[in-house]
């Protein structure tokens, strides 16, 4: 551990939609993360962002999460509408009067950290490879073109896509479902066997989860802003959604028969997946009757590259 003053990043976020605290309408949650580090100095939950802050700057002075020693921050950086409000709550704590505090930029790292923290507490299981910023950001373009391109207009839950994925050199083979043909539910999903969707039916009159067969799918509604909660919401918004739109994502992997987080591998082949149902290959595939697979590169993350080989639906 560095022996200098920390820089502490401060957040605040309203997680009502996510957390549910008996006798308690609102939930407020902040979080101080260490910078240099990457890891949470203090989460303190409460009804109002005024308290939370200073309770979470509080613990985060005298009861730091493990491994990180107890200190003193050189400086505190905020979200631009927080900074007057984790103003006035350093100045209740006479070891933090004297501290700069300023407004953040590009906090995407930070948001993201606070998602995986949100995303435990609604009980996903969380990716030990979490994916970076610039996945993200070329995850969400690649869902931007998928909902512009509607290819629901053309295809049908009965029509499977067999693709095989490439991600740094590494090749598997998955079935690719455009949801929303019939005006219910819009969407997208990517799984190990079109035979997964088979057992479903068993499984509901089961009364089993119908995650158990679904490992390894990935997952993504389409739903109006109104019915987009919690992480989804903020994601969506935080990677430039468009507020007008008429479908927000949330996505969802599957991971020992539980729902998941995606990892980085799964965001990098989710990318990859939507792209082959948008711009070059959703043309090839349409409109050449004669085509029996059309092929495809997709730039990710760091200039590393995925490409796809899909199969047109017999």
């Amino acid at each position: 551990m560095t022996s200098v003053a920390p820089t502490w990043i401060v957040l605040a976020r309203d997680v009502s939609e996510s957390v549910v605290v008996s006798g308690q309408r609102r939930t407020v949650a902040a979080v101080v993360l260490d910078a240099a580090e990457g890891l949470i100095v203090n989460v303190t939950p409460g009804t109002s962002s005024e308290d939370v802050l200073r309770r979470a700057l509080e613990g985060a002075l005298v009861r730091p999460a493990a491994p990180l020693p107890s200190s003193v921050p050189e400086r505190l950086v905020c979200p631009p509408e927080l900074v007057e409000a984790v103003r006035r709550a350093a100045a209740t704590l006479p070891s933090l009067t004297a501290v700069e505090i300023t407004e953040g930029v590009a906090m995407d790292d930070a948001e993201e950290i606070f998602d995986s923290l949100v995303g435990h507490m609604e009980g996903r299981d969380q990716p030990v490879d979490q994916p970076s910023v610039g996945d993200w950001r070329v995850l969400y373009d690649a869902l931007k073109a998928y909902v512009d391109a509607a290819p629901w207009l053309r295809w049908t839950d009965s029509d499977w896509f067999r693709a095989t994925l490439e991600i740094d050199g590494t090749s598997v083979e998955r079935a690719c479902l455009v949801l929303g043909n019939a005006g219910l539910q819009h969407g997208f999903n990517v799984v190990a066997d079109p035979v997964m969707f088979e057992r479903l039916a068993t499984d509901a009159s089961s009364g089993r989860d119908p995650l158990q067969h679904l490992d390894q799918a990935l997952l993504v509604h389409l739903d109006p802003w109104r019915e987009t909660k919690g992480v989804a919401a903020e994601k969506a918004r935080r990677y430039g959604w468009p507020s007008g739109a008429r479908f927000v994502p949330s996505l969802l992997a599957v991971r020992a028969g539980g729902p998941a987080d995606l990892g980085c591998a799964d965001a990098r082949l989710l990318t990859v997946a939507l792209r082959v149902l948008t711009e070059d290959a959703r043309r090839l595939v349409v409109a050449d009757a004669g085509a029996v697979s059309t092929t495809g590169e997709v730039t990710l993350d760091d200039g590393a590259v995925g490409r796809f080989e899909v199969a047109r639906p017999r």
